[in-house]
């Protein structure tokens, strides 16, 4: 059974987040390390390795396992281990077509209640985005990214949306790369710009059809995915 002991003790070494909990500061530095590939995906996890390196007990490392367990970054494998899970074509695709119902379904529903405030909040992320986009900040506009689509999403009185779609969205953005891609990501900005566009319109139809046909498109974006994902990091 192969496990990543070197991990954590590599996501130490930077200044340590601020968190308001054992467990927190667990799940945050196992997320940084999974993000940064040095938890590498198909191997057990060295619990005892992790405890000694954060100096914690197993109680905020077993409450911080079952958060990522949720969000399916790892399994629990009763009297195996925790094995980190990888990420596959088929599970893009998969996640593509459930946030791109979900996300465009909820548009249609709040359509009318939004006002020239969102649309104001709508172009003032969406430049924000093309800053930091411009200045190779990955992190903060995959954050601001969520920041977008929470503007319309959050006009929902569906409870389940945010514990549905945030964990979902992470799971895609918070895994090893093997680049960024400009480009894509510039294509991601313009389709943005069509559906605020849509939106000053009225024209519904047109904004759900761009979330639902276009932006989660598993085959408009698939050719950036092998660019992106690092499918063979356990070879």
């Amino acid at each position: 059974m192969k496990h990543s002991k070197k991990i954590v003790k590599d996501a130490a070494l930077g200044e340590e987040p601020k968190v308001d909990s054992l467990r927190e500061r667990v799940y945050q530095y196992l997320k940084d390390a999974m993000s940064a590939g040095k938890l590498r995906y198909g191997e057990f996890l060295d619990q005892d390795s992790i405890c000694e390196t954060l100096e914690v007990s197993k109680t905020p490392l077993r409450d911080a396992l079952i958060r990522l367990e949720a969000e399916g970054f790892v399994t629990i494998l009763p009297r195996k281990g925790v094995y980190i899970n990888p990420i596959s074509l088929d599970f893009i695709k998969s996640a593509y077509q459930i946030i791109g119902s979900i996300e465009a379904d909820c548009l249609n529903e709040v359509f009318n209640k939004l006002t020239a405030y969102h649309v104001r909040q709508f172009e003032a992320s969406n430049e924000r985005q093309w800053e930091l986009l411009k200045n190779n900040d990955y992190t903060e506009y995959y954050d601001e990214n969520i920041r977008f689509h929470g503007i319309f999403l959050s006009l929902s009185e569906n409870i389940l949306l945010e514990q549905t779609l945030i964990p979902l969205r992470r799971r895609l953005y918070d895994f090893p790369r093997r680049q960024y891609s400009y480009e894509w990501e510039s294509m991601n900005l313009y389709t943005h710009q069509r559906f605020i566009d849509s939106v000053k319109l009225g024209n519904r139809e047109a904004a759900v059809s761009i979330f639902r046909i276009e932006h989660w498109s598993y085959e408009v974006h698939k050719k950036y995915f092998k660019l992106y994902y690092d499918f063979d990091q356990k070879k």
